[in-house]
C-alpha cells in the first residue's frame, strides 16, 4: 500500500508538507512544491487513509444504517433518502443487513462502533430493541435515530401504524365487508403489533367481534401471505370476504393464492396491503394499500441525526403522514 512517506520521498519534501497539501492547511506551500506533490500522488495512486485521519480529528464522517431485511422492497426508498441527505452533508453511509437477527444486529452495532461511526440509524423499533439488549445504550453509544416506533429515549421518525391500519380496515367496512381477516407480521415487530391493533380498532368501530382464527401469523414475506390463505376458514360469500395483509409482499402472496383457488379479487375476496412498494401498482389486480412516504422517512431520519451530531435539539418523535391508495383489489 502506498503511504504518505512514499509521496514525500518521490516529491522530495517532508511528510508534514505533503500533509499540509492534503488537508488544505493554512500554512503556505509554494505552487511549484504543491505541483510536485500532486504529481507524485497521481503517479503513485495514493489515497489518504480516511480512517486514520478521522481518528486523528475524532470525526470519521461515516454513519451506519442497519436494516432488518435488505431483500424487502420497502427499504430501498428509505436507504435512498438517508443516503441523499448524508451525501449532501459529506457523510459516507455503511449499510448493514441484520436479516431480522438479534445476534447480527448486535454484531453490526459492535463493528460500527469499532469503526468509529459518528451515528447509527435503525430502521425498525424491533432491531433498536435488539441492539439495546446488547448493551448498546452504554455511555459511549454513538448518536442514534430510529425509524419506527420503540420504547426508549432515542429520537424516532415514524408513521402512525395504528391509525393507518384502522383506516385500511374501515375502507373495507365501507364496502360492506363484515368478515375481515388479517395476515400479521412477526410477533417481535413493533410495526406488526401496531397494525394488528389498528385492525382491531377498525372492527370495533362497528362493534364487530374479533375472531382469533381470522388472524394469521405471517413474517412480512410473500410466501407467508400465500400460505395464510390455506389457514383461513371459509372464503368468499359464505365466509371471509376481505383480507388485510400487513404489508404489500404478503398481500401479493394472498392474491396469488386466491387466484390459484379460482377466486376473483375483489369480487369474491377483497385485499388491502400496506407500504405501497413499487410493485403494488403493477400486480393484477392493482393493489389497494396504505402508502408510506419511505423516502421522506429516510431523509428526515438523517436530518435528525445530523442535528444530533452538532449538538442541536431535536424532536423526540417525528410523525409523517400516510395515505390510503385505492386501486383495483378492493
Amino acid at each position: 500500500m502506498v503511504t504518505i512517506k512514499d509521496v514525500a520521498r518521490l516529491a522530495g519534501v517532508s511528510i508534514s508538507t505533503v500533509s499540509r497539501v492534503l488537508n488544505n492547511n493554512s500554512h503556505p506551500v509554494n505552487s511549484e512544491t504543491k505541483e510536485r506533490i500532486l504529481s507524485a500522488i497521481e503517479e503513485l495512486g495514493f489515497y489518504p487513509n480516511a480512517i486514520a485521519r478521522g481518528l486523528q480529528a475524532n470525526k470519521t464522517k461515516t454513519i451506519g444504517l442497519i436494516l432488518p431485511d435488505i431483500g424487502n422492497p420497502y427499504y430501498p426508498g428509505i436507504v435512498r433518502g438517508v443516503e441523499d441527505v448524508a451525501h449532501e452533508l459529506g457523510y459516507t453511509l455503511i449499510l448493514c443487513n441484520a436479516d431480522r437477527s438479534r445476534e447480527r444486529t448486535q454484531e453490526y452495532v459492535r463493528v460500527l462502533r469499532e469503526n468509529r461511526v459518528e451515528g447509527i440509524i435503525f430502521t425498525g423499533g424491533g432491531i433498536a430493541q435488539d441492539a439495546q439488549q446488547g448493551n448498546f445504550s452504554e455511555k459511549d453509544a454513538v448518536a442514534t435515530v430510529v425509524i419506527g416506533k420503540h420504547w426508549s429515549n432515542l429520537p424516532s421518525v415514524q408513521v402512525d401504524n395504528v391509525k393507518a391500519a384502522r383506516e385500511a380496515c374501515e375502507h373495507l367496512l365501507s364496502f360492506g365487508h363484515r368478515q375481515i381477516a388479517t395476515v400479521t407480521g412477526p410477533e417481535s415487530s413493533t410495526t406488526a403489533r401496531d397494525r394488528l391493533e389498528g385492525y382491531r380498532q377498525g372492527l370495533a368501530t362497528l362493534g364487530l367481534t374479533e375472531h382469533p382464527e381470522w388472524i394469521i401469523l405471517g413474517d412480512f414475506e410473500v410466501d407467508s401471505g400465500y400460505r395464510a390463505v390455506a389457514q383461513l376458514p371459509r372464503l368468499g360469500r359464505e365466509g371471509i370476504t376481505a383480507i388485510f395483509a400487513q404489508n404489500d409482499l404478503m398481500a401479493i402472496g394472498v392474491i396469488n393464492a386466491l387466484q390459484q383457488r379460482g377466486m376473483k379479487v375483489p369480487d369474491d375476496v377483497a385485499v388491502v396491503g400496506f407500504d405501497d412498494i413499487p410493485l403494488a401498482s403493477f400486480v393484477t389486480p392493482k393493489l389497494s394499500t396504505v402508502a408510506i412516504p419511505v423516502y421522506e422517512l429516510g431523509m428526515t431520519a438523517m436530518k435528525v441525526l445530523a442535528k444530533l451530531l452538532v449538538g442541536q435539539e431535536t424532536e423526540s418523535v417525528t410523525i409523517l403522514e400516510t395515505k390510503l391508495e385505492l386501486r383495483e383489489s378492493t
